[in-house]
């Protein structure tokens, strides 16, 4: 919220990319604040930015700081600054080097909430797409909000979770709110500000998504969040940075277990070997957490599923409990003529019993 002129200056500055964290540092420490800088710049700035940032700088200034102020509400874009307890993250402020200001649209409150990060790989399977989507959707049914980067594969599939279940989510650019990246995730970001949630960034609006903004955008991912869970990661991933900012802030990490010789279940893997928190659900997290819970648990939920199945449907959910099967195998341990059984099949499919895996094979939906 843009009250005073000494935050008008304070934006000034956030929206020059090229001013370090460091540079803004010293130029508020030798002239004695955002406003005295704004008034005397560009004299002594010199030594500290590069000729591209005084351009950058000066150009911003010849603007104007009331018009500046007004692009921003046109855009639809507000700003929080670092000491502001309205509007800026309370989680946030406890990290070594949280964001001076963050630019968001959406709902951002100052008030703590409780919240959990979500990331993994953008090369996720089946498997680490449909865990992500439902544990985010039984935490935010739980009032939980979910954090995560917007990024394709799982990032997508908890933010799609969250939704489903009418929840609140976070999602933290690697780009500038006006740049939405990657493209094809536009419509969701649109769907996060309709239900209620944010999309923020600590970069201009206009920032390209760079890959060196990324790894620097992953301390705010987990500095948002109670607790960050890790679902399919590869050696060298980008969201081991995450998982290091989220041990360095005293954040809980979890992990989902894997197939032992898929790729993407190397590091979470390693990581509970190392100590994470094993998670298999969204009550694992509740648990673990102390946050009271709503609902029945995730066994009571299978059982009370297949209550009421037709004697077909009864007999064909029991032979899929232990692991998917094909549809050959069915045939047989059912007794079922083909007909009987696509029918059985369709309708249990289109009820949310039955899930239809490449190859004819078929596994029951858990929750």
């Amino acid at each position: 919220m843009l009250e005073t002129r000494a935050q008008l200056c304070r934006l000034w500055l956030a929206l020059c990319e090229g001013v370090s964290a460091k540079a803004r540092v010293l130029l508020t420490v030798r002239f004695g604040g955002f406003e005295a800088l704004f008034d005397a710049f560009p004299r002594d700035c010199a030594n500290i930015l590069s000729p591209k940032a005084l351009e950058e700088l000066a150009s911003l200034k010849a603007i104007g700081l009331d018009k500046i102020a007004l692009r921003l509400e046109q855009l639809g874009i507000s700003v929080a600054f670092l000491g502001d307890e309205r509007d800026y993250p309370t989680l946030l402020t406890s990290i070594s080097d949280p964001p001076d200001l963050l630019f968001y649209k959406g709902r951002l409150s100052g008030q703590e909430e409780r919240s959990i990060s979500i990331v993994g790989s953008r090369r996720e399977t089946r498997y680490g797409r449909n865990q992500a989507h439902t544990i985010a959707r039984d935490l935010a049914a739980n009032g939980i909000v979910i954090v995560s980067g917007l990024a394709r594969g799982i990032d997508t599939a908890a933010h799609m979770g969250a939704l489903d279940a009418g929840g609140r989510t976070i999602a933290v650019l690697g780009s500038g709110l006006s740049n939405i990246y990657p493209q094809e995730n536009k419509e969701l970001a649109e769907r996060i500000l309709q239900g209620g949630g944010a999309i923020i960034s600590e970069l201009p609006p206009a920032a390209e998504p760079l890959a060196f903004h990324f790894p620097v955008r992953n301390r705010i991912v987990s500095g948002l969040s109670h607790g960050v869970l890790l679902v399919e990661a590869r050696e060298k991933s980008g969201t081991l940075i995450t998982l290091g900012h989220a041990l360095e802030q005293g954040r809980e990490v979890f992990a989902l277990p894997g197939e032992v010789d898929a790729p993407g279940s190397l590091i979470p893997h390693q990581m509970i070997r190392e100590g994470a928190r094993l998670c298999t659900c969204a009550q694992d997290i509740l648990e673990d957490m102390g946050w009271q819970t709503q609902g029945p648990t995730q066994t009571e939920q299978i059982g009370l599923r297949f209550i009421g199945l037709s004697g077909e449907q009864g007999l064909i959910a029991d032979f899929l409990q232990d692991e998917p099967k094909g549809y050959d195998d069915l045939l047989t341990a059912t007794g079922l003529s083909a007909s009987d059984l696509n029918t059985h099949i369709t309708l249990m499919e289109m009820e949310g019993i039955l899930e239809a895996l490449p190859g004819r094979v078929f596994k029951l939906r858990r929750v």
